[in-house]
């Protein structure tokens, strides 16, 4: 998209405000560093309201006299805990906590739409609710925010959000109408069985058998339960248990996520999963629990809502259509009460050469102002083409 001068001239504080919060990354909802940082520059541009919801979260109101309808724009906060390794003068200064998923390009988008807002306030048709989320890596912040008030007083008539992604061309805005971004369960199994001696296995009930053959049988819950034309995912990432080389473990614990894009899949597989589980219990005579960790819905963007969204752009050609991925949003939650639609923005070479959640994870930031100006025109502080 051809960049309003306004936008154009966001661009020395786009690359400040980028850094400055690359350099603070926290996790979850433990965010009060980058809450405090935020908060300040939000103070700056006068909304009608600001608020602290889900602990950590911000909402800042900027309400339009006679506006009959409230657009919403959220950004998450949260870094992941991983060690950088860019080597970057604005790397992390909170060792084991970086933001590898892009989430502090996020956050100055929409603090630039902010800064936009105040400069063309007399251009406002609408109401505007900017959300800053805190948890969305794995800890459903969204589901927080919409319990706490995101989306009402003003109620929300339409929210919208951008991820920046890797494996899109840089600048291009990445979309598709209907399923996106996968319905995701994140779980624990736990297989508690009995304690022996290594010398007296029959004396024992093995968790670590009892988990090997869970491992095993779960490999067929998609390939022989699943039709071979739906798209879903079972992974165990992780696994713990036992004490010594000469004791039978009593516990062990898997880690593991399950992924769809249709309800109808996933609802499947998860009763398949469910069924395998006890029917080893029964087997073996262990006991297996089964807990779910963190629930996302699948990220859906309705056909009407997308086409309408390419009327904001300059041409076909600032849009790529991708592909569903597997990857989970909690975005998704704000999509179940009210209409949202979700894009990636390519960020696809230059610095970046790294997927997301890799120690290496970099962009240039110029290629936020293409976020930045999206949000205003969708917002009308600006039309396309000046």
């Amino acid at each position: 998209m051809q960049l309003h001068p306004a936008v154009q001239g966001l661009k020395t504080d786009c690359i400040e405000t980028r850094q400055a919060l690359h350099k603070i990354p926290e996790i979850g909802f433990d965010l009060e560093e980058t809450h405090a940082y935020l908060m300040r520059r939000l103070e700056a541009c006068y909304p009608d309201r600001l608020e602290t919801l889900a602990d950590t979260g911000i909402k800042a109101v900027f309400l339009t006299p006679g506006a009959t309808k409230t657009i919403a724009l959220r950004a998450d906060m949260d870094g992941i805990p991983t060690t950088e390794e860019t080597g970057a003068s604005y790397a992390s200064t909170h060792p084991g906590k970086m933001h590898g998923c892009g989430h502090d390009g996020h956050m100055t988008m929409v603090l630039l739409a902010a800064q936009l807002i105040h400069q063309y306030r007399d251009r406002l048709k609408v109401n505007v609710v900017l959300l800053f989320q805190p948890g969305e890596e794995g800890w459903g912040g969204a589901e927080v925010m919409i319990r706490e008030g995101a989306l009402e007083n003003p109620h929300v008539d339409r929210i919208y959000g951008i991820h920046l992604w890797p494996t899109v061309p840089r600048e291009k805005l990445g979309i598709r109408w209907g399923p996106m971004m996968a319905q995701t369960c994140d779980f624990e199994m736990t297989v508690y069985g009995k304690s022996a001696h290594g010398a007296s296995p029959q004396m024992g009930v093995d968790a670590i058998v009892c988990a090997a053959e869970l491992i095993t049988v779960l490999q067929t819950a998609i390939t022989r339960s699943v039709d071979p034309h739906q798209d879903a995912l079972l992974t165990i990432g992780k696994i713990q248990g036992g004490v010594s080389h000469n004791v039978i473990a009593d516990k062990v614990t898997l880690s593991a996520t399950m992924r769809a894009f249709s309800s109808t899949v996933y609802q499947q597989l998860k009763e398949r999963v469910a069924s395998m589980v006890q029917g080893l219990a029964t087997a073996t005579g262990a006991r297996v629990e089964f807990k779910e960790v963190v629930h996302y819905p699948c990220v859906e963007n309705p056909r009407p809502l997308v086409e309408e969204f390419y009327t904001y752009l300059d041409s076909m050609d600032d849009v790529f259509l991708v592909e569903p991925v597997m990857a989970a949003e909690d975005f998704a939650f704000y999509q179940q009460h009210t209409e949202g639609v979700f894009t990636f923005l390519g960020v696809q070479g230059g610095k970046n050469s790294q997927p997301l959640h890799n120690c290496r994870f970099d962009f240039d930031e110029e290629i936020l102002l293409q976020g930045v100006e999206l949000y205003a025109r969708l917002l009308g502080l600006v039309e396309k083409n000046p």
